[in-house]
């Protein structure tokens, strides 16, 4: 078989586990959601006022009074092309249709789709992430270049201590002390907030970046060592070429393919930590809004938020996956 046609078989697989992966997790969240312990949002939704008939009312403009089957299968949006076989499942779009990109409606603001509510902080998640994964780059990869470059000096073990001080401490540890120094103590820069103002955004994504730098600075110093020791690099060494040019034409483009297989560790590492960011600095994105859901009970929205967010994370690290085999043709599929 061919390289062309092994990496089109190794494609089309990863794609099918792929889905098959975004399958288990949203039947896993659906069942957890609908499990025997969790309380009837309905019950929620109508506190004091609740009488049988409203309750039973409401359960039926949720689609939530038939079969769990039959929600599961209208949730996951198979209810439309059942229908054209002559089978009719379920009422109502309120319990969603996710083929058909419908997250329900939310238990807590009735009548507005879930989708209405999460699309505001989808882009504030993403610029927060997105800069976030761009300061940690700018600092981490050259801190790592120059570690591997000075190895076993001081400049190496001073980075690299500070780095690894950066990666170990927890992002719920640092948020904290960095509020009380720069905006209580200091009053330089905003305690909390997002987007009215470039100072509201420094705190924020430099707590979020600070430990992604550690991690990229020692993983490239890492990439970097084992790709100065290659026998290609002793051989520009032999011919006379400054270290210089072979460090920017020969080590760094190698160095850059390994650093393609942590995009999945990287990707898990925003998600969450997005969670602690969102909350500390109160910034209204995706992460936050599910934390609110969570403590309002509101299970449409925490289903869709889970769903969004780890489906981002599997199909980052299939990409990655795909990527590094097509740039790397050593690797064997």
């Amino acid at each position: 078989m061919s390289r062309t046609a092994q990496l089109a078989f190794f494609v089309l697989k990863r794609l099918l586990v792929g889905v098959v992966v975004i399958w288990a997790i949203v039947t896993v969240t659906f069942a957890l959601m609908h499990s025997p312990g969790a309380q009837d949002p309905i019950r929620e939704i109508l506190g004091n006022h609740y009488t049988s008939a409203n309750y039973a009312t409401l359960k039926h403009e949720y689609g939530l009074d038939i079969s769990l089957w039959s929600q599961y299968l209208q949730y996951v949006g198979m209810a439309p092309i059942l229908s054209n076989f002559g089978i009719h499942i379920g009422h109502g779009a309120a319990i969603g249709g996710l083929l058909q990109g419908n997250f329900g409606y939310s238990f807590q603001n009735i009548g507005v789709p879930v989708w209405d509510l999460l699309s505001p902080g989808v882009p504030v998640t993403m610029k927060l992430g997105l800069y976030a994964l761009i300061l940690s780059l700018v600092f981490g990869i050259p801190i790592g270049l120059l570690s591997a470059l000075k190895q076993n000096s001081w400049i190496d073990h001073v980075s690299q201590s500070s780095m690894m001080v950066l990666y170990a401490l927890p992002t719920f540890v640092l948020a904290p002390i960095v509020q009380i120094l720069f905006s209580i103590q200091w009053h330089i820069l905003p305690e909390s907030g997002w987007g009215d103002n470039w100072q509201e955004m420094v705190l924020p994504i430099s707590v979020y970046a600070a430990g992604l730098a550690g991690y990229f600075a020692k993983s490239f110093r890492s990439f970097m060592l084992e790709v100065l020791q290659q026998d290609y690099i002793r051989t520009a060494r032999a011919k006379g070429l400054k270290q210089r040019i072979i460090v920017v034409r020969h080590a760094m483009k190698n160095t850059m393919i390994p650093l393609i297989s942590v995009v999945g560790p990287v990707m898990s590492y925003l998600i969450v930590g997005a969670f602690i960011i969102e909350a500390f600095f109160r910034i209204p994105g995706i992460a936050f809004q599910t934390v609110q859901a969570s403590q309002s009970n509101d299970y449409a929205m925490v289903e869709a938020t889970t769903i969004l967010l780890v489906t981002v994370v599997v199909v980052v690290n299939m990409l990655s996956d795909i990527l590094y085999t097509f740039i790397d043709p050593r690797v064997k599929l």
